[in-house]
């Protein structure tokens, strides 16, 4: 016992050093597997780099995208503030009514439709029915684009008439539809940032198809 006690002291050394061997140990294996992890973190690190970057630039690209849409939607608000605000029935009618007049043209038949509403503007359709010569029909449709009015000649459709005709000039049915705008008060442009935004997290969503390996 007494020479257990005498070298008690080399008990307590030996255990120490193999309590700091386990510690080194077990430190050491940390330290290689953190070795081993550490390339999968460095590419998960680069992939979420890349990624960072990638949406850093969407964002800038998505930026300047939404200033020239608001750009042009502004300029189509702008187009529409410039047509009437409102489709004058009597002041078309007699427009039409005294062109066709002026130019002898026969069996005039006037008629308006409903608005259709188009986004933006409203348009109103004009029905003229008549019988004239060819060239009646022209001038008819050259003076009613001349007028200061916004008016635009949608459809033409001519018809010869079954009845025999003596002169040089024949007449024939003609059909003209004539339509007349005003803007919408109530139409805002859509700019369709949503719809963009909603583009790209869908793209960002879709799993990427892996490269089939050729066989060798």
């Amino acid at each position: 016992m007494a020479k257990l006690i005498s070298n008690i002291h080399w008990i307590i050394i030996f255990y120490t050093l193999f309590q700091c061997y386990t510690v080194f140990e077990e430190q050491d294996d940390k330290l290689n597997s953190l070795k081993e992890s550490l390339p999968l973190l460095q590419q998960q690190l680069s992939k979420q780099r890349k990624e960072h970057r990638q949406i850093k630039s969407y964002f800038k690209d998505i930026e300047e995208a939404k200033k020239n849409i608001e750009i042009v939607a502004k300029e189509v608000e702008k187009i529409q503030r410039n047509l009437p605000s409102q489709v004058d029935d009597t002041v078309n009618l007699s427009l039409f009514r005294s062109v066709s007049e002026k130019l002898n043209m026969k069996s005039v038949d006037l008629q308006p439709s409903l608005e259709d509403n188009r986004g933006f503007y409203f348009a109103k359709e004009y029905i003229l029915k008549a019988q004239a010569t060819y060239l009646q029909f022209i001038r008819f449709m050259e003076d009613v684009g001349n007028s200061e009015k916004l008016i635009n000649i949608t459809e033409v459709d001519f018809n010869k008439l079954d009845k025999k005709q003596r002169g040089r000039f024949q007449l024939i049915d003609g059909t003209v539809k004539i339509e007349s705008y005003r803007y919408n008060p109530q139409h805002k442009e859509n700019r369709g940032f949503e719809d963009i935004e909603k583009e790209f997290k869908n793209k960002k969503a879709k799993p990427k198809r892996r490269k089939r390996k050729k066989k060798k």
